[in-house]
């Protein structure tokens, strides 16, 4: 919660520092290979070959009221996803352990979470949030690719293109995404 409150504060104020969004719409999404909870590394490549869609959503930080939210939408909306061929992977700088013991927490047993330690494939995403004081996060924003490897929506919660994630209005906006592409 004080990161939430933190942060939205920075972004009031103009504090944080976020890359400029390094992919956007229409661009080549950055490929990476990264440990996730299902138990071994997921390569976005062969995440893409085997769906029509990835959903690569950000968020900051595991077990925080709006990103446990945001995660029980996805994980409801699992079935949706799948008849549409499209595999949601979640991405935040939490170690493999603290993503692990968010899952057993949460109940999320249907999509994979990925542990970008170093921050790397946030970094190559635009997706960076450093706030002072508090440090280094994934910034809350969603990529919905398909499977050429061109990104063909694009949302943030900073700039209000994103529906609210605590409710499932994000989802459905991405699930309605994937019917118009």
């Amino acid at each position: 919660m004080l990161l939430a409150s933190a942060f939205a504060a920075s972004t009031t104020l103009g504090g944080a520092q976020n890359a400029l969004a390094a992919v956007d719409v229409g661009s080549k999404a950055p490929e990476f290979t990264l440990p996730g909870t299902a138990g071994d590394s997921v390569t976005l490549s062969d995440a893409l070959k085997a769906n029509d869609y990835v959903v690569l959503y950000f968020y900051n930080q595991d077990g925080s009221p709006g990103c446990s939210i945001e995660a029980q939408r996805f994980e409801s909306a699992i079935p949706q996803f799948t008849a549409k061929k499209a595999r949601v992977l979640g991405v935040s700088m939490d170690s493999l352990e603290k993503h692990e013991e968010f899952c057993d927490s949460k109940g999320l047993k249907s999509f994979t979470l990925l542990s970008d330690n170093d921050g790397r494939v946030s970094e190559a995403y635009g997706a960076d949030l450093k706030i002072p004081i508090f440090g280094r996060f994934s910034d809350r924003q969603t990529f919905l690719i398909k499977n050429d490897g061109t990104i063909v929506n694009h949302w943030l919660e900073r700039d209000s293109s994103m529906a609210s994630v605590k409710t499932t209005a994000h989802v459905d906006q991405i699930l309605a995404a994937i019917e118009a592409a």
